[in-house]
């Protein structure tokens, strides 16, 4: 469930949000006291189960609100915590205790059990007298016409105990319900505004979080390149570099027919050479266009994916809806990248048509590549998407996959141009290797 776009569904939802959240105050003002009883329990060892038990219910409640508050402000608040360690319960508790997410959990649970729960009766309170007011009168001379009139009607010094003086307080009902309608949400907002300062991540834990990933990115980068680096060494040891040992051996051979007289022998000799020469020639050229392709260099990145097209063995059309020319890293990065999902699709994927769209969104390069095969794609560790993730993840780049069983299936790489432009690679075989 999320808050309607419109101005007036959104407004005429709120109470119900608001209803909401005025239990989950309530449910806040018990794990308060679990917590503050927890507190002169932990010094005996039965208080360390317990502690951990509302600590994690504390942390169940504040997803809760994480959730709530993100969807009323239409924002997304992610949970700041650490990943718990496997340790004995006693460490656990110490992990809980030390955590700074911990505490701010507990303090916006402090504050929604008291202030959030005047905010709440006071927006739901307004209402409700805007409400009541405006319909008593229509209700008393209807369906409540023999009852007596409420006491809630008896303001001290003047009691509305008949139906024609109930009309008196209409002009009230306007007043509460104007005072709603214009400010009711505005109120509610900046309560979940200060939630989100307490429930999201702090500045230093989100650069905390950007270092971790930035390191684990390089990491990956490493190991692909470190990967790649052998993968070529050793195509060029048992690939080029043996037929030319081979063809070293067999001009020798040749050399040594033509000093015994053997000019047929060694012109024999001397075509095999040349053959060998040719396929190793071959390899080179092929091992070179595993690092760059030079249809990069010739036609650019979308030119070498209509080229790629062109060689596969599904219908593949090309939308290129880019203005200008990316980065020879980006280029690289993308291209393999996009191959690599082509190739998926090609052994999984039973599709009869593909297609792959090109833009720019902002100052991101986005790569679609739809596909009408039977769905299901997922991006398992250590499978071909996992390694399209961890390739663009290189230039801070992101892959989404959206594939229902049965299908279609959309493949979504973004990739921040500008961060290429600053930091990218020097060398298209870097890129590639990445």
């Amino acid at each position: 469930m999320s808050m309607p776009a419109n101005p007036i569904t959104r407004r005429l939802a709120l109470p119900g949000w608001s209803v909401l959240r005025f239990g989950l105050t309530l449910v806040a003002g018990a794990l308060l006291v679990a917590a503050i009883i927890t507190g002169a329990l932990v010094v005996f060892w039965i208080g360390i189960p317990v502690a951990v038990a509302v600590f994690l219910a504390i942390r169940l409640w504040a997803n809760s609100q994480r959730r709530i508050i993100g969807e009323q402000l239409g924002v997304q608040i992610p949970a700041p915590y650490r990943v718990r360690p496997k340790a004995r319960l006693d460490q656990q508790a110490l992990w809980l205790v030390r955590e700074a997410a911990t505490w701010r959990d507990v303090a916006w649970l402090s504050i929604d059990a008291t202030l959030g729960f005047l905010v709440n009766l006071l927006y739901l309170g307004v209402f409700g007298i805007a409400v009541y007011y405006l319909v008593q009168p229509l209700l008393l001379v209807t369906i409540f016409e023999s009852a007596p009139i409420p006491v809630v009607n008896d303001f001290g010094f003047y009691d509305f105990d008949t139906p024609a003086k109930t009309l008196m307080l209409v002009p009230l009902a306007i007043a509460c319900g104007a005072a709603w309608w214009r400010w009711g949400e505005l109120f509610l907002r900046w309560y979940s505004h200060l939630g989100v300062l307490l429930l999201g991540p702090t500045s230093k834990a989100l650069l905390t979080a950007r270092v971790t990933e930035l390191r684990q990115s390089r990491d990956q980068t490493a190991d692909h390149a470190a990967a790649e680096l052998r993968r070529i060494e050793r195509d060029l040891h048992d690939g080029a570099q043996a037929r030319i040992a081979a063809l070293s051996l067999t001009l020798g051979m040749a050399e040594e027919l033509l000093h015994h007289d053997k000019p047929e022998q060694a012109a024999s000799l001397v075509g095999e050479a040349r053959q060998a020469c040719s396929d190793a020639l071959e390899e080179i050229r092929q091992l070179v266009r595993g690092i760059h392709p030079p249809v990069l260099a010739d036609r650019g990145f979308t030119g070498a994916l209509q080229a790629m097209a062109l060689d596969h063995p599904l219908p593949v059309s090309v939308v290129d809806r880019l203005v200008d020319k990316l980065p020879q890293p980006l280029e690289a990065a993308a291209y393999f990248a996009t191959n690599e999902v082509l190739t998926n699709i090609t052994k999984h994927a039973e599709a009869r048509q593909v297609q792959v769209i090109v833009g720019r969104a902002g100052d991101r390069v986005v790569i679609e590549v739809r596909d009408d095969g039977r769905g299901g794609a997922v991006i398992a560790p250590g499978g071909g998407l996992d390694g399209v993730r961890n390739r663009l993840a290189a230039f801070d780049g992101t892959l989404d996959v959206e594939s229902p069983e049965g299908g279609p299936t959309l493949v979504t790489m973004t990739i921040p141009a500008a961060t290429v432009d600053r930091g990218g690679a020097d060398n298209p075989a870097e890129a590639a290797a990445g």
